[in-house]
């Protein structure tokens, strides 16, 4: 059972932005799993509690149940708040040990490792995609572009056309590789589309390549993937390199 009465605060000598808070608070949440604190099918203090708790604002906290959620540790319910899922705890404890050893080269060797999947994945489809394959990759364009209309968010419209994508290419290795990675590669995805000044980029991108891969131009298709994928890594990890280099 989790004592709110003995919450040790955070570290207040380390740097105070958003970024080295939420970090923190992942990791005091994990901790709380590993000791026992907490478990599976248990409610979590609310935002304003554990904003008091560590003595910061909400944003960092937010920021904190993001990535527990992207990485499935968590899940909002509405109406009633956030809880731990019934899912295997050690798996998500290991995805969660990942990020917060350094959150920016994590997010460096997804990105590496997304070019290495899907550029692969999205060469292979231009020379193997089939009429379904281009008729649901079509489908999930028309779908992105309707939450645009109605100023929702992309993000799952956006891995389910990368995971089509993945699928045309009909290489059942590189389609279990990205099931594996599924979680840690949603938290980049997840990320890369909190901003919603990219949403006409990404779909802009998704066109490029779509087209590449309907016309069989393999070489094409996978360059317009490296290009899509190079945007979103300027646009997260770059900054965050540029500012530790410069501390």
């Amino acid at each position: 059972m989790l004592n709110l009465r003995r919450i040790q605060p955070l570290d207040r000598l380390m740097d105070k932005a958003s970024d080295s808070l939420y970090m923190q608070i992942v990791d005091r949440i994990r901790q709380w799993l590993r000791e026992g604190k907490l478990k599976e099918g248990d409610l979590l203090p609310s935002e304003r509690d554990l904003a008091q708790m560590f003595d910061v604002s909400r944003v960092p906290v937010r920021e904190a149940l993001k990535v527990l959620e992207f990485l499935g540790a968590v899940q909002h319910v509405r109406g009633r708040g956030v809880f731990l899922k019934n899912i295997k705890m050690d798996d998500v404890l290991n995805q969660i040990d990942f990020m917060i050893v350094d959150p920016t080269h994590a997010l460096a060797d997804l990105f590496e490792a997304r070019e290495a999947i899907e550029c692969q994945a999205t060469y292979l489809a231009a020379q193997r995609r089939t009429t379904e394959d281009i008729l649901a990759l079509d489908g999930i364009m028309i779908e992105m572009e309707k939450h645009i209309a109605l100023g929702n968010l992309i993000t799952e419209s956006s891995m389910k056309f990368h995971t089509a994508v993945v699928a045309a290419s009909h290489n059942m290795v590189l389609i279990k590789v990205n099931e594996f990675l599924a979680d840690l590669l949603r938290y980049s995805r997840q990320r890369s589309l909190s901003y919603f000044g990219r949403h006409q980029t990404v779909v802009k991108h998704h066109g490029a390549v779509l087209a590449r891969i309907k016309a069989e131009d393999a070489a094409g298709a996978a360059t317009a993937m490296r290009e899509h994928l190079a945007d979103a890594k300027r646009l997260l990890v770059e900054p965050a390199q540029n500012g530790r280099r410069k501390a």
